[in-house]
C-alpha cells in the first residue's frame, strides 16, 4: 500500500502543472475525482488484503470528491470554463459513491 501511495503522490506534481490555472479547490476536486475513478475501476477480483486497500482509497477520495462536487457546482455556477472542468470530472464513481461498510 505504501508503494501505491508513493506512486500516486509521485505523479501529483505532473498533474499540478496541468491544473496550475485552476483554483486550488477545483484542482483538489479533480485529483480526488480522478483517483476515486481509478480505484473504483480496480474494485473486484482481488485478494482480501488488496480489496481492503482499494476500499480504503475509495473512501478517502470518493467521499471528499462527492462533497466537493456539490459545493463547487454552486460556487462556480457563473463561471462556465471552470464549471466545464468540474462537470467533466463528475464521473460515475464520484456520483454514486456510498461509504463502504467496515
Amino acid at each position: 500500500m505504501k508503494v501505491l501511495f508513493a506512486l500516486l503522490f509521485g505523479c501529483l506534481p505532473l498533474l499540478a502543472g496541468a491544473q496550475a490555472k485552476l483554483p486550488k479547490d477545483v484542482a483538489r476536486f479533480v485529483d480526488n475525482a480522478d483517483t476515486c475513478e481509478h480505484f473504483a475501476g480496480e474494485s473486484g477480483d482481488n485478494d482480501k488484503a488488496r480489496q481492503r486497500e482499494i476500499n480504503q482509497a475509495i473512501d478517502q477520495t470518493c467521499g471528499p470528491a462527492q462533497r466537493q462536487l456539490k459545493l463547487l457546482r454552486v460556487k462556480y455556477a457563473k463561471q462556465p470554463a471552470i464549471k466545464k472542468v468540474i462537470d467533466a470530472h463528475a464521473n460515475d464513481s464520484v456520483m454514486s459513491f456510498r461509504k463502504q461498510a467496515s
